[in-house]
């Protein structure tokens, strides 16, 4: 089966060229050394941008081609043969990069991959092969892990990541093409999580043995940044999409999910369980009143890998 590489990515993104770097050591473990990849910058001033110019430095050392298309002006762009093709597009937000990168992936399966994360050893692999071994399977997922900073903040940060949620990865997944939706509504705050409930859990398999690692947010400020996009994602799928939760996978109860915590943990997820309330609660109050404008704003921490 052919394989691309896809990495929805706004023109202010930091981290780029080290994901990049990394998803490619992963592809050549996995025998994908040669797949297309398609970078979807959106936002601003693309040919300008530190993310731009991080692709042009990271595929010169690797001795690959990069160009740069605005696919505002050139839709039907062909990604045939080239070993990047990153699609600029001035609109913003994820689900619009997705469809731009579902549009232009040839391949047959897509492995599509946030550009500010960290990958497991052979984490592609595997989920190719996953699919591979589960033919009616549309998506394959990892397992996401967290990088803490040694902070006490960061600790209850970490918390959540200790429990083993059956749910889709929205940092790093392989999709079946041909089983994709051919968009995704445009205005969704949780992409992935609609995206996993649309395909439902039937067509989802998962190999937690395959890692993606995220960065924590640093400080209160960044938390509430990325946690009321979240909780307002949840808002958005309960009000826009009633009955699509039905579609996904059971969430471990109570008694499983505090298996193995420590008293010293158990305290950390009480907080942090207070403060996600906290943030649910600014995002529906925000979400009725439709005051979603600022919900990507950047939680900067997030992206300081070598701080």
């Amino acid at each position: 089966m052919s394989v691309a590489l896809a990495i929805p990515c706004r023109t202010d993104e930091p981290a780029l060229g080290r994901t990049l770097d990394a998803a490619w050591r992963r592809l050549e473990e996995a025998g994908e050394a040669a797949a297309p990849t398609l970078v979807c910058l959106n936002g601003a001033d693309a040919a300008g941008s530190r993310a731009w110019r991080d692709v042009e430095q990271v595929a010169a050392a690797a001795s690959r081609r990069a160009r740069l298309v605005d696919v505002d002006a050139s839709p039907d762009v062909a990604t045939d043969g080239d070993d990047v093709t990153v699609l600029a597009t001035r609109r913003v937000g994820k689900a619009i990069a997705w469809n731009v990168l579902r549009t232009h992936a040839r391949a047959e399966v897509v492995v599509f991959l946030d550009a500010d994360v960290e990958l497991g050893p052979d984490a592609i692999g595997l989920l190719l092969r996953a699919l591979a071994a589960t033919p009616e399977a549309v998506l394959a997922s990892p397992k996401t892990g967290c990088a803490a900073r040694p902070t006490a903040f960061e600790r209850i940060m970490a918390v959540p990541y200790e429990i083993d949620f059956p749910n889709l990865s929205g940092q790093l997944y392989a999709a079946r093409r041909a089983g994709l939706p051919a968009t995704m509504p445009e205005d969704l705050i949780e992409p992935e999580r609609w995206l996993e409930l649309v395909v439902g859990r039937a067509r989802v398999v998962r190999d937690p043995s395959a890692r993606v690692v995220v960065r924590l947010p640093g400080t209160l400020a960044d938390f509430y940044r990325q946690r009321i996009r979240i909780e307002m994602g949840k808002v958005q799928l309960a009000t826009a999409y009633p009955g699509l939760t039905a579609r996904g996978n059971r969430q471990p109860r109570l008694r499983v999910a505090l298996r193995g915590l420590g008293a010293a943990d158990l305290v950390r997820l009480g907080m942090y369980l207070a403060l996600r309330e906290s943030a649910y609660a600014i995002a529906h109050w925000r979400y009725r009143r439709r005051r979603t404008d600022g919900v990507w704003v950047q939680a900067a921490s997030t992206k300081q890998w070598t701080a």
